[in-house]
């Protein structure tokens, strides 16, 4: 009974929300608007403590305005083509959002549809929820290109988030990752001016996916392979190692070779022929938390919330964005688990490798002592058969 009242209470605030703001438009508050960007939960119906323990922690500290996710918001992989089962992972992440009266948005990753529920029947779900900013958006490649006007204190908006689906795996063998198709940009394009125009000025923007661009290679040092600190890259990029170059860095680490697509489908260069966008926020790359940039664009990578695969111990993150109203500048900070959760580190493996990873090394682990056992016991019987046989 507390739960629906809870519900029915956080979807009066959100339709409150809605009826003073419109559903397409936020509004700064205090000068100020806050977004606490979240990565990469990556879990399945039954979700791991140490995520939730994190991602409640990071609502509670931050206070946002608007919750956005950068996708793989569930491991579809190990849930399959059960829509309940998808349902309750999705569950698990948003309900703590909603329970908050909070607004949030989404983008897809990678691994949300792998399983087999299509990114248009979770998005349906996601819906569904009270709260939720995120759309369809326009019939172009992809599910979820859409954007959200923040306004000043005058009615007005002042500037632009923008959500582009990043999609999920090349098809044309070229590397690993799909890139942003050009009908997407298109409409970005296209987009772009018509709020020029409507508006008589360009609103600065921000954007928001999933894989990072090729372009972020292009921001680092290539050094020697044993340099301490050093990464291998991967797909193109993977005969060569790297490190964060001074030159484009303005914070954060560089713990794996970033994952963009092989194919550049023109993206970065889109963004900064047209001029709006400031800086673009990413997850996909569990264990990195830099800020590059480069043609006056930062490019800002969040940490994973997942424990159930891989991630990089206590510095498991959230990244709070704030943004001016009257410079229309960012600051922003990640919060870590060790700063944040006061439960310890799952044990063994499963705050580096995964939950999953473990449970495939603790299965394996098993075998092999139910193997040697097999061996042993195998080994005294025959010995013990050969004695009585010589008695």
């Amino acid at each position: 009974m507390k739960k629906v009242l809870a519900y029915f209470f956080s979807l009066l605030l959100c339709a409150g929300l809605f009826l003073s703001l419109g559903a397409e438009t936020l509004n700064f508050k205090d000068g100020q608007y806050k977004i606490l960007i979240l990565a990469d939960p990556q879990d399945t119906d039954h979700p791991q403590k140490a995520m939730l323990d994190l991602l409640n922690a990071s609502l509670d500290e931050a206070k946002p305005d608007l919750v956005v996710f950068l996708g793989d918001m569930i491991h579809s992989p190990s849930i399959g083509d059960d829509l309940e089962a998808t349902k309750k992972a999705i569950d698990a992440i948003i309900n703590p959002v909603v329970d908050r009266g909070l607004q949030f948005a989404i983008v897809f990753g990678n691994h949300d549809d792998e399983g087999g529920i299509s990114k248009e029947t979770q998005m349906a779900y996601y819906q569904s929820f009270p709260c939720c900013l995120a759309v369809d958006g326009e019939p172009i490649t992809g599910c979820g290109n859409y954007y959200l006007t923040v306004n000043g204190i005058d009615g007005t908006p002042k500037c632009v988030l923008w959500f582009f689906d990043s999609g999920t795996y090349d098809t044309t063998g070229a590397g690993t990752y799909a890139c942003v198709g050009k009908d997407q940009l298109d409409w970005y394009k296209q987009t772009s001016s018509r709020l020029t125009a409507q508006y008589g000025n360009k609103l600065p923007a921000f954007a928001f996916q999933h894989i990072i661009v090729p372009e972020v290679y292009d921001m680092l040092s290539v050094v020697p392979k044993d340099t301490k600190g050093s990464v291998r890259g991967i797909d193109a990029w993977q005969d060569k190692y790297y490190m964060l170059n001074p030159q484009y860095t303005l914070s954060g680490t560089l713990g794996e070779g970033p994952c963009p697509p092989v194919i550049n489908g023109g993206e970065f260069d889109t963004w900064t022929e047209t001029g709006d966008i400031k800086a673009a926020f990413f997850g996909h790359d569990h264990v990195n938390d830099f800020i590059v940039t480069d043609r006056g664009i930062d490019l800002v990578m969040t940490p994973g919330l997942s424990f159930y695969i891989y991630g990089n111990g206590d510095k498991h993150g959230a990244r709070v964005v704030t943004i001016d109203e009257s410079t229309l500048s960012y600051t922003t900070e990640v919060l870590y688990y060790k700063d944040l959760v006061e439960a310890p580190l799952p044990a063994f493996l499963a705050s580096t490798q995964g939950f999953m990873i473990q449970s495939y090394v603790l299965m394996a682990a098993g075998g092999l002592l139910l193997l040697i056992a097999v061996v042993i016991i195998t080994i005294v019987l025959i010995r013990r058969k050969k004695r009585i046989k010589s008695i």
